[in-house]
């Protein structure tokens, strides 16, 4: 109950890069003990779950059983270096910001630029953040982008050379056909970058509090042009957040005149007491509002981002919906009559593969007793309106029956849309492809079938399989 539990909860990045890197390992990942323990111990667990997160569960259940034989993988390894580079970019930002604001206050005579300090402590991380933000939209689809990424990561994780450039191929597979995938390793990488704003921000906020304590620091603001205006609306602009809270903390006008150094007065006393004391008070608050609050609101934002995207994972690429099929595939001698569920069988073209001819395969390869059966894409106006009203009845499970050589992609297309807006979103489909005739309809060729795999895995349906007909089943 706890796993089960666990897995209803999510996936995470660890077990996202766990995921592909087993998938990756071996061509058929479901051997014959994966079946059986996923029949006997998962598919029960799965029995009340909607149809869009069966698989993902399901999968996860499947995941966590192979990692409990094998201790030593990767995905957790990778979630440590990632941890481990957050406290040490958090550390050494903090000790950039502590240094930069030290030497800001005492390496001019202990007196202090404010649009220098301002610029420096705030405005120029900002500037950073812009860019990666952008280089980050830029190569957030790009394979090399994502290689980069990887490659960077890998190498501070402990591990044979041949087995990391295994494991990045996977991943970069992994994290190109899923956007979900890439977004949740972006907001883990972006959020990392906002623990560094966070410590350079605090540092600097630690140390220039601590240089004020200890040093009697002046401030002062220069311009050649007349601009005491422009600087009294960026006073107020940059102030507007706690004007009302803390109106000691904003220079006025008075304070602002007073400061200014103008031309040949280099060697002038700048003025102290409340003079400096509005300023310092208006610095601390501008690192705090506008550098330390933001990186952490933007880390739980990045946090909430990686989250989000791990819930959209759809499991949609051929290689899970081919495990998948592994998986839930039901061996010969599996089911009975009364373990199967009930499903409306749709005769494609009326070929005559009815539920009653298909019976004995759709109970044991697929664990559906068919309860009904009606004829679509034909020309009877009145069989295609009882197909209507059996697909509006809400059946637990249609099941789409078609030769492949009377099947087209629009006709596919067509009906799969006409399925969906009749019975719901949720309902499960599988469409049976046979080969033959309708007189001895027997197994389609390989070659067709993995056609018809890949056009049904191109919906990206969650609740839409495919199945090959075997009269032998």
């Amino acid at each position: 109950m706890k796993r089960f539990r666990r897995a209803a909860s999510g996936w995470q990045l660890a077990d996202l890069l766990d995921f592909e890197i087993l998938l990756a390992s071996d061509k058929s990942p479901a051997g014959t003990r994966d079946r059986t323990v996923f029949v006997r111990d998962i598919r029960p667990q799965l029995a009340d779950l909607p149809e869009a997160r069966r698989r993902r569960v399901g999968l996860w259940l499947w995941l966590d059983n192979r990692r409990a034989e094998d201790g030593s993988w990767p995905g957790a390894a990778c979630m440590r270096t990632l941890a481990w580079l957050r406290q040490l970019l958090f550390i050494g930002m903090f000790v950039s910001g502590a240094l930069l604001a030290t030497g800001l206050c005492l390496g001019s005579g202990q007196r202090v630029h404010v649009v220098v300090f301002f610029a420096l402590t705030v405005l120029l991380p900002w500037a950073v953040f812009l860019l990666l933000l952008v280089g980050r939209r830029l190569w957030r689809r790009s394979q090399a982008g994502i290689g980069l990424a990887l490659n960077l990561l890998l190498k501070l994780v402990p591990g044979d050379r041949g087995v990391r450039q295994r494991q990045q191929q996977a991943w970069i597979r992994a994290l190109s056909d899923s956007r979900a995938a890439a977004s949740a390793l972006g907001a883990r990488l972006s959020g990392l970058l906002q623990w560094g704003g966070l410590g350079f921000g605090l540092g600097v906020v630690l140390a220039f509090v601590a240089t004020l304590m200890i040093f009697d620091v002046r401030f002062y603001w220069e311009s050649t042009p007349d601009n005491d205006v422009f600087m009294r609306a960026a006073v107020q602009t940059v102030s507007w957040p706690w004007a009302g809270v803390w109106p000691a903390a904003v220079p006025n006008e008075t304070v602002i005149a007073a400061s200014r150094l103008r031309s040949g007065a280099a060697a002038q006393r700048l003025p102290g007491g409340h003079i400096a004391g509005a300023w310092w008070r208006f610095l601390l608050m501008s690192v705090l509002v506008w550098s330390v609050l933001p990186r952490w609101l933007l880390a739980g934002v990045f946090a909430w981002q990686e989250r989000r995207a791990l819930r959209r994972l759809d499991f949609q690429a051929p290689r899970h919906r081919s495990l998948w099929r592994q998986l839930a595939g039901v061996e010969r001698g599996q089911t009975v009559d009364a373990a199967a569920d009930g499903a409306l069988v749709l005769d494609v073209g009326g070929s005559g593969l009815d539920g009653i001819a298909i019976r004995g395969f759709m109970l044991r390869r697929l664990r559906l007793n068919p309860l009904a059966t009606q004829r679509v894409s034909v020309l009877d106006d009145g069989a295609e309106a009882a197909a209507d009203k059996a697909l509006a009845a809400a059946p637990p499970h249609v099941v789409l029956v078609a030769l492949d050589w009377a099947l087209s992609p629009r006709q596919t297309v067509d009906l799969q849309q006409r399925v969906r807006r009749i019975a719901g979103e949720a309902t499960p489909v599988t469409w049976v492809v046979a080969g033959g005739t309708a007189d001895r309809p027997a197994c389609p060729g390989a070659e067709e079938m993995q056609r018809w795999t890949a056009f049904i895995d191109g919906l990206a349906d969650p609740a839409t399989e495919i199945a090959a007909y075997d009269p032998a089943a």
